[in-house]
């Protein structure tokens, strides 16, 4: 009897070593074969070629764009169709006819192609509902935060916003807070509001730590967003953690959010700087005005929407009623404070100076001085400029050789993978994580890279890891996504500073890519402290 020793399925070298080229340069991310060549020749000419190619590889992109799915389809051996059709459950014929491929499809995709090595997993990362039961102090600061916030919320306006600088501990200061509340009533309701998916799962971890710490009885903490489900229209008890997005669909029956509000006794909104925008503004103003004694509190790193924008910012803290604490230290600048007592990182700031190929017109230009931002267009158009990710890899080549996590914000999906590939290409271990991600690749990736130990590791995002990302073993993080808003840059600065007393890092470096015909932002304090004159003449 001969018994086979053929691998399953199509392993990566086995495409690419069916690859000239052109095909090779059509199936990467558009422009990765190119900047390899550039930066390294030897690794597409010589007997480094397959490897290569099979480490750039992104079938993530590859099985999702028709014209590059077929090319890979055209490297699947004859011997080997019938084990693809009998893997994915439809003919080839039928799969090169198809312009979107459902879930299940493209995992079994991935797995024949050898790509797949998470099986069974779900979307749903935790439980929906959750009974937390009665371990969690808070910093000096942290509590000064806390008590002089409860002065606002209870016995003046009963509205206010917390202003801590990103990675000092925001969100596990008002935890505290919706503790105490819960705690000195009988019964009581907390509504949390969020936007992202990694915002509002910070938030529930974080209830489900302090609750265990600081709680004084059972109660529920339910979580209401994407695919999460769990009847909120009966709880009185605990706290429901509320996906902006899904909570407005729910809303759309007025008598529903009636009810939630009548039965809410304390409403919070995560980055509360975006509180007064048209839908959101309805949502807490439908369920926090129910009952007139329903406390607001608005949490926020940056507590302005814009740059330079007084009258869009003084909505925002009219919305509070001018009421804002931040951290005070006797007049000291509280980002140098919280530097040298080790609760933040020295930050070394330090810019990439680039000249992209890419020409502005008049028309880009004047749309750049009317809007808030960058638009999505535009950034997807620097992040195809070959001259710019080629900086932007030797960047990274130099900063893996002292930094064992780095953080990559990129300027669209397309270059996120991009920029992920042509690293894996040059023999670095990275990966990309955007708003298309699956979520159980997405999890997996994240866990790897928090994951103390081995290898050194890039993860370069688009999209999602700007809020409510916590991974205090990053001590690089390189900005490469074009923007003017002072509020996007600060968030995207605050996901590597924590220091070693909030379980981070001594001193971290950020590195701005600078578009010398865009704007750009190289220093936290002065973002942090931007917002002053707008709060206090309020």
């Amino acid at each position: 009897m001969t018994i086979s020793t053929e691998l399953p399925g199509v392993q990566p070298f086995q495409i690419c070593e069916k690859l000239d080229d052109f095909h090779a340069a059509k199936l990467l991310p558009t422009g990765a074969f190119n900047l390899i060549n550039t930066i390294d020749p030897e690794r597409i000419n010589s007997s480094k070629r397959v490897e290569t190619l099979s480490r750039t590889l992104s079938l993530e992109l590859v099985i999702n764009d028709t014209q590059r799915r077929e090319i890979l389809l055209n490297t699947v051996p004859p011997s080997k169709i019938g084990e693809l059709e009998d893997r994915i459950g439809i003919s080839i014929n039928q799969l090169r006819q198809k312009d979107k491929l459902e879930q299940s499809l493209r995992r079994n995709l991935l797995g024949f192609f050898g790509f797949a090595t998470i099986a069974n997993q779900t979307t749903t990362t935790s439980e929906s509902a959750k009974t937390v039961l009665p371990e969690r102090g808070l910093f000096p600061h942290q509590k000064r935060a806390a008590s002089d916030i409860e002065q606002y919320l209870y016995f003046e306006e009963g509205r206010a916003m917390l202003h801590l600088p990103t990675g000092t501990g925001k969100t596990r200061t008002a935890m505290s807070i919706v503790a105490s509340h819960l705690r000195t009533r009988p019964k009581g309701l907390v509504l949390w509001l969020a936007a992202t998916r990694e915002l509002l799962e910070q938030a529930a971890t974080e209830f489900e730590l302090t609750w265990r710490a600081l709680g004084d009885r059972q109660v529920d903490c339910l979580r209401f967003w994407s695919s999460h489900n769990p009847q909120i229209d009966k709880i009185t008890d605990g706290i429901v953690i509320a996906g902006l997005a899904k909570l407005h669909s729910y809303g759309k029956e007025r008598e529903k959010l009636w009810s939630l509000g009548d039965r809410t006794t304390m409403v919070v909104f995560d980055e509360a700087h975006q509180a007064v925008a048209t839908t959101y503004r309805d949502i807490i103003e439908t369920v926090a005005t129910r009952n007139p004694k329903t406390p607001l509190l608005g949490l926020s790193a940056t507590p302005g929407r814009t740059w330079g924008n007084p009258t869009v910012d003084a909505a925002v803290a009219e919305l509070f009623c001018g009421n804002k604490v931040m951290i005070s230290f006797n007049g000291a600048n509280p980002i140098r404070h919280l530097t040298d007592e080790g609760y933040l990182a020295e930050v070394d700031f330090s810019l990439l100076n680039v000249e992209p190929g890419l020409q502005l017109s008049t028309e880009d230009l004047a749309e750049i001085s009317k809007t808030l931002d960058i638009s999505d267009d535009l950034a997807t158009r620097f992040g195809e400029d070959e001259q710019r990710n080629l900086r932007i890899i030797q960047c990274l080549l130099e900063l893996i050789e002292t930094h064992s996590r780095i953080l990559v914000f990129a300027a669209s999906v397309d270059n996120a993978l991009l920029l992920a590939s042509v690293c894996r290409g040059m023999g670095l271990k990275a990966d990309a994580v955007t708003g298309k991600t699956d979520a159980w690749k997405r999890k997996h990736v994240i866990q790897k890279f928090k994951r103390s130990g081995g290898p050194n590791r890039i993860l370069i995002n688009y999209g999602v890891l700007t809020t409510g990302f916590d991974a205090p073993a990053a001590s690089a993080a390189l900005i490469a996504r074009p923007t003017k808003s002072l509020v996007l840059y600060s968030q995207m600065v605050g996901r590597v500073i924590r220091g070693p007393k909030a379980g981070g890092t001594k001193h971290c470096k950020v590195v701005t890519v600078v578009d010398t015909n865009l704007p750009g932002f190289g220093d936290v304090a002065q973002a942090f402290m931007n917002w002053e004159d707008v709060w206090n003449e309020t």
